[in-house]
């Protein structure tokens, strides 16, 4: 009787195995989508009967995950990879294409160049003059769209850096609550199946390395801090700082998170090059206005007034440090457009006790400040009180510059086409006529505006710029300068060599203070000889030609023309986002690649589980014909007794 009973439960050990095979396919097939899972299988081990005896069958089912540690891992990296990479790649972009379409800076200055060269062959147009106002009004247009689409991506991105965090917390506050349970049920396939896919998540918002415990339950770290540990969570924080930090914990662990670091580390990579291209694209717009405002006050009115500033553009900003000690307040200028970087910025200006010196941000280039006023890289600063050594002030020389620029001018005629002076060979008269009763010839060349006159020059001061002047030449060779209203009274003197002389007059206080107006002079004038010198007039254009000028000519921006500087920002701007758009592309595949990996070890496949699901219902087919044959054997045995 006891080998039949024997019988019957080796059977049905069996019997219990299969139908857990059965039941472990069906699973399967119904996860084979499931994020996470893992394909299970049952491990059938042989049960030991007593020493003597017969086998009992097998033990209980023991279900096994088809899981690898290291595949899993790489798909992890992969996808902190490319979430970062995509979420740049779609960012730098919208960044590039900032400078398009309405945006678009480059072509908006280029036309404003070309009419105001128009102006200057025809200055008398008074349509033309309007036509370049509208021209400045298309220009601070562009600059403040382009400007406005750099922000609503960076606003974009420090809203997915919110959202990423506090995403990246629940996912952790997930995995400590299965890390708990693992307690009570050690390596449950299903706890580790919702595991891996929370660690698949956060692995899209930040670099995920994990450490398992025997009973399965992970440690976390990412980039070396821990997140999660046998204690909780701990939870991350970011700080409002430029760029944006993130920390961990209550001790507030620095959690480094770089530009490939997932969705967290692709956000704060937007907002480093959001920034960066907000800050070149406002140096732009203040290396154009300042230039374009010098070269308006280095010219006249049609009404014959010294031209004002065309265009408005905020001032540089200076704010101290919250460590400083000392006294001293600091404010600053552009003092000399060509010297500020077309991509620099903010600077760090420091004291050391002795010495200011000064550090671009972006570059990490060092500059010493120097000279009365201090400046360094363009920017002349007004210093007051007093510093303590180790005091630092942050300078921005164009805050919100490309969003605050404006069109400073009224109406058309403020524009300031024409030269300061015009040179006429005679005396002027009471009536403004000017008579010609030269014995000799006396010929002017191609003014232009210097901050250094040439040697020999007679140099006019600034408190007669505005005044008619005369030239009186006292020989063939030398002559002095008047005023038409004095002209006994000398003020300056110079004389005419082989090659000529020059006449420099000093610009007075403002936007072209520093300048000097210089006109060449040559020819072999009489003693006795006069040469009128009258503000130029509406027919003039030289000022406006000069200012035309200003788009192509060399050494106006640290990049080179003003020209060659915008088409360089607009130009790094898109080999950035068609370089993150490549490296999007890239760890795509990558994540198809160990995807696949991973799937050849732990996947369902449908074709293996059918050929599994048949061997099971045979053998449980098989296990229960051995039962019904002990069952029979125990009938027969029954009805014999």
């Amino acid at each position: 009787m006891s080998g039949i009973a024997n019988a019957i439960n080796t059977a049905l050990t069996g019997l219990q195995v299969f139908e857990a095979g059965i039941s472990t396919v069906s699973n399967n097939l119904a996860n084979a989508t499931t994020a996470g899972y893992a394909a299970e299988s049952v491990d059938a081990q042989t049960a030991t009967g007593a020493p003597g005896q017969p086998g009992a069958g097998v033990q209980p089912a023991q279900i096994i995950r088809a899981s690898t540690g290291f595949a899993a891992a790489q798909l992890r990296n992969a996808n902190t990879a490319n979430a970062a990479a995509s979420a740049q790649s779609t960012a730098l972009t919208a960044i590039s294409n900032a400078l398009t379409n309405n945006g678009d800076i480059q072509t908006a200055i280029n036309q404003f160049f070309q009419d105001i060269s128009t102006l200057a062959a025809n200055p008398t147009s008074a349509a033309q003059r309007q036509t370049v106002l509208a021209d400045a009004q298309t220009v601070t247009s562009s600059f403040q769209t382009a400007a406005s689409v750099i922000n609503g991506t960076l606003a974009g991105a420090s809203t997915t850096l919110t959202q990423s965090i506090n995403s990246a917390n629940n996912l952790l506050g997930q995995l400590a609550a299965i890390n708990k349970n693992m307690v009570q049920a050690p390596n449950n396939p299903s706890l580790l199946d919702q595991q891996q896919a929370t660690l698949n998540s956060l692995s899209l918002l930040l670099p995920v390395n994990v450490i398992t415990q025997p009973n399965g339950a992970a440690i976390v770290t990412s980039n070396g801090s821990v997140v999660l540990d046998q204690s909780g969570v701990q939870t991350l924080h970011t700080a409002s700082t430029s760029p944006p930090t993130i920390t961990a914990g209550n001790n507030n662990v620095p959690l480094t998170a770089g530009n490939a670091d997932g969705a967290i580390g692709g956000a704060i990579g937007t907002i480093q090059s959001g920034n960066a291209a907000l800050q070149s694209l406002g140096n732009m717009a203040t290396i154009f206005a300042t230039q374009v405002n010098i070269a308006q006050a280095e010219g006249l009115t049609p009404g014959g007034g010294q031209g004002q500033a065309l265009f408005k553009v905020p001032a540089p900003s200076v704010a101290p440090a919250s460590t400083n000690t000392g006294s001293a307040t600091i404010t600053a200028q552009i003092a000399n457009a060509t010297a500020l970087p077309v991509n620099g910025g903010p600077f760090t200006l420091s004291y050391n006790g002795t010495s200011w010196s000064a550090t671009d941000q972006a570059s990490g280039q060092s500059y010493s400040v120097t000279g009365a006023p201090p400046s360094f890289a363009g920017i002349a600063l007004n210093i007051s009180g007093s510093a303590n050594a180790g005091d630092s002030f942050t300078i921005n020389p164009a805050p919100n510059a490309a969003t605050g620029l404006t069109v400073a001018a009224t109406t058309a005629n403020n524009i300031a086409a024409a030269d300061p002076y015009a040179g006429t060979p005679g005396t002027l008269q009471s009536d403004g006529s000017i008579s010609n009763t030269n014995a000799g010839t006396i010929t002017t060349g191609t003014d232009s505006v210097t901050s250094t006159p040439v040697s020999g020059a007679a140099v006019i001061p600034a408190s007669y710029y505005g005044q008619n002047l005369q030239l009186n030449f006292t020989s063939a060779s030398s002559y002095t300068v008047s005023t038409s209203a004095a002209p006994s009274t000398v003020i300056a003197s110079g004389t005419l060599g082989a090659n000529g002389g020059n006449i420099a007059i000093a610009y007075p206080a403002g936007a072209a203070s520093g300048q000097y107006w210089q006109l060449p002079i040559s020819g072999t004038p009489a003693a006795g000889d006069v040469l009128t010198l009258t503000p130029g007039g509406s027919s003039s254009g030289s000022n406006a030609q000069r200012m035309a000028m200003l788009w192509t000519t060399p050494g106006t921006t640290t990049a080179g023309s003003m020209e060659q500087a915008v088409t360089g920002l607009s130009t790094g701007l898109g080999t950035n986002a068609q370089a993150a758009q490549q490296l999007a592309t890239a760890t795509a595949a990558q994540v198809t690649t160990t995807t696949t990996n991973l799937q050849a070890i732990s996947g369902v496949n449908t074709d293996q589980q059918a050929v599994i699901l048949t061997n099971y219902s045979q053998a449980y087919q098989a296990a229960a014909q051995a039962i019904s044959a002990a069952h029979t054997m125990f009938e027969s045995l029954l009805q014999s007794v």
